[in-house]
């Protein structure tokens, strides 16, 4: 089980990559992206560090810092993610399912785009989970 948990917050990295690219988040605002995922994932779900980051925010900041590194396409990191989520969609608990959804919005919200577009991965994850019982 603790390999899954590494493993789920990495795929979380690559998942939220993705939507950030999509917003258009600059390198530069990947920080203020960290510090709202270290505020949402700041709860029962992971043991509190004594540096307030749960170990959640900082195995999805590892990697999307990996991600950055490598230049990595939004593409990309959301197709990592939909393959891991389609092996263990299992493991995925309704809870989880709909903090992922959550943190997904707010990172829209926070970096809102221009004109009211669609961001292409936030759709995609919604159908996503949808198929998978939860409805966002």
């Amino acid at each position: 089980m603790e390999n899954f948990k590494h493993d789920i917050f990495e795929q979380m990295g690559n998942l939220f990559y993705a939507i950030a690219l999509d917003q258009h988040v600059e390198p530069l605002q990947f920080g203020e992206l960290k510090m709202l995922l270290r505020k949402d994932w700041l709860d029962e779900l992971t043991p509190i560090s004594t540096s307030n980051v749960t170990e959640a925010s900082h195995l999805v900041s590892l990697k999307m810092d990996t991600l950055q590194a490598e230049s990595a396409t939004a593409e990309d990191a959301f197709n990592e993610f939909t393959k891991f989520y389609a092996t263990h969609r299992e493991q995925f608990s309704a809870a989880l399912k709909e903090k992922i959804g959550k943190t997904a919005e707010a990172i829209t919200e926070v970096f809102p785009l221009e004109h009211n577009i669609k961001n292409n991965h936030i759709t995609k994850l919604k159908m996503l989970l949808e198929n998978s019982s939860l409805v966002m």
